[in-house]
């Protein structure tokens, strides 16, 4: 290896046995991204959507299905949540929302003028 490719041997000296050690040293330049970073689209606040405000409310959505009526957003669990379903209710409860236990279709309802 010499200067002509871009890198440098250094040596050094062990500082227990004496003995002497290469150290290959690259001076060039760093890898360049393929593409420049994007800044992230401006969201607006506050929420106007019911996504974006059962999102700003700390529901995940992709563990629910979330349906608008006329009057009532009924928002369903997709699976058995376990315990996510106490973080999930509390989130609901505090934009207005409440739940109806009707065995496997048990779902939150909230009314669209709680969320206005």
């Amino acid at each position: 290896m010499s200067d002509r490719d871009g890198s440098k041997i250094n040596w050094i000296t062990c500082p227990d046995c004496g003995a002497k050690i290469g150290v290959v040293l690259s001076v060039g330049k760093g890898e360049q991204p393929s593409h420049p970073l994007q800044a992230e689209p401006p969201t607006s606040w506050p929420p106007t959507g019911v996504n974006e405000k059962l999102s700003a409310a700390g529901i995940d959505l992709t563990l629910v299905d979330v349906e608008e009526g006329e009057e009532i957003v009924t928002v369903s669990p997709k699976k058995f949540l376990g315990d996510l379903w106490g973080p999930i209710n509390e989130a609901i409860r505090t934009i207005g929302g409440g739940w109806i236990r009707e065995g496997r279709q048990s779902r939150w309802e909230i009314r669209k003028e709680d969320l206005a």
